[in-house]
């Protein structure tokens, strides 16, 4: 004879969840993203969806007591002691194990022709081999979709200016003598690999803002040069992509807010395999003719953004720097520098 609770379960398996999912659905219009047991993994594969949105992640989270306490349907179904009963047979949509106590409700802020299950596979996979064999990328049907798409969308996106300044950061114990052109490449030999660059490969760095800039040497005492570009480029733009590229902007979107292009360093020294797969995309950008690539930080989250100029031709031809500072911690000062 089955117990008590045996019985409430097989009685309400499914009204249960109809239920359930009615009052989050209600509640936050969202399901469920993640729980405790997979919030770590969530975010590692999903870095950018903590802050997206000012914080809508984070906001979202929530107890059960308290959710049954809120809950309109469940509550007046069941008891609490007989949702509790209920809900520890009700597994995490996303890692299948018992929801505990905490629930995140939330949804990526973009659509997808495949759920974001089977997109964390090709994350997966790609992650793997960008450990194990980089060099062999275009091996993965993934990576040669991706290349196909960039060559699509360059030959869609038309080149214009940017008419806002833009700023580049100098760790001040970098540099020698104070002058603009120490904010232009530095030589091939100090090179080390970046989020879009290989080892030895002359690119450019620079954010949206003051503050950005800041950020991205973490608030080291540095020298921010102000500059614009003059000429027309054309510019994969990844910090956002429904305005930009709305014919693929999902695609963009999913990859952008994925760990294989935001997910912060993690590893020290030279071999930083978190950037395999965004300077495969530098790769393939620069190729299908793109000179620069718009990209969101990972320090702020907001309408800022940075920026990487791919073709080295922009830089030597058509930077125009107008100011310099020092800035630390506490105060920016303003430096006098020959033009």
């Amino acid at each position: 004879m089955p117990t008590y609770e045996e019985q409430l379960i097989e009685d309400n398996d499914f009204l249960f969840e109809e239920l359930f999912t009615s009052d989050i659905e209600s509640w936050f219009s969202a399901d469920i993203a993640c729980c405790d047991t997979c919030y770590a993994d969530f975010l590692k594969t999903w870095p950018l969806a903590f802050n997206a949105n000012d914080g809508e992640f984070q906001c979202n989270q929530i107890d059960l007591s308290s959710f049954y306490s809120g809950s309109k349907r469940c509550r007046q179904q069941y008891t609490e002691h007989e949702f509790t009963i209920l809900f520890k047979n009700y597994p995490c949509p996303r890692c299948s194990n018992d929801l505990i106590s905490n629930i995140w409700a939330y949804e990526l802020p973009f659509s997808y022709q495949v759920k974001p299950n089977e997109f964390e596979e090709d994350i997966n996979s790609i992650a793997e081999l960008s450990e194990n064999t980089p060099f062999l990328l275009l091996s993965n049907y993934f990576a040669n979709e991706t290349f196909e798409l960039l060559k699509k969308l360059a030959e869609s996106t038309t080149s214009n200016k940017i008419e806002q300044t833009l700023y580049r950061a100098r760790i001040a114990t970098q540099i020698g003598e104070l002058s603009f052109n120490q904010f232009l490449f530095p030589p091939k030999k100090f090179i080390q690999e970046g989020r879009y660059n290989h080892a030895g490969q002359q690119v450019l760095y620079a954010a949206s803002d003051f503050d950005t800039c800041f950020r991205e040497v973490r608030k080291a005492l540095c020298y921010v040069a102000e500059f614009k570009i003059s000429q027309n480029i054309k510019v994969l733009d990844l910090s956002d992509p429904e305005a930009s590229h709305v014919k693929f902007a999902e695609e963009l979107s999913a990859l952008v807010f994925s760990s294989l292009m935001s997910r912060e360093l993690d590893t020290e020294g030279y071999h930083k395999p978190c950037y395999v797969f965004s300077r495969f995309i530098a790769d393939c950008a620069k190729l299908a003719g793109f000179d620069a690539i718009k990209y969101p930080s990972t320090k702020i989250v907001g309408k800022n953004f940075n920026i990487v100029f791919i073709n080295e031709d922009i830089v030597n031809n058509s930077i125009e720097f107008i100011q310099m500072s020092l800035k630390d911690s506490n105060k920016t000062y303003a430096i006098e520098v020959d033009t």
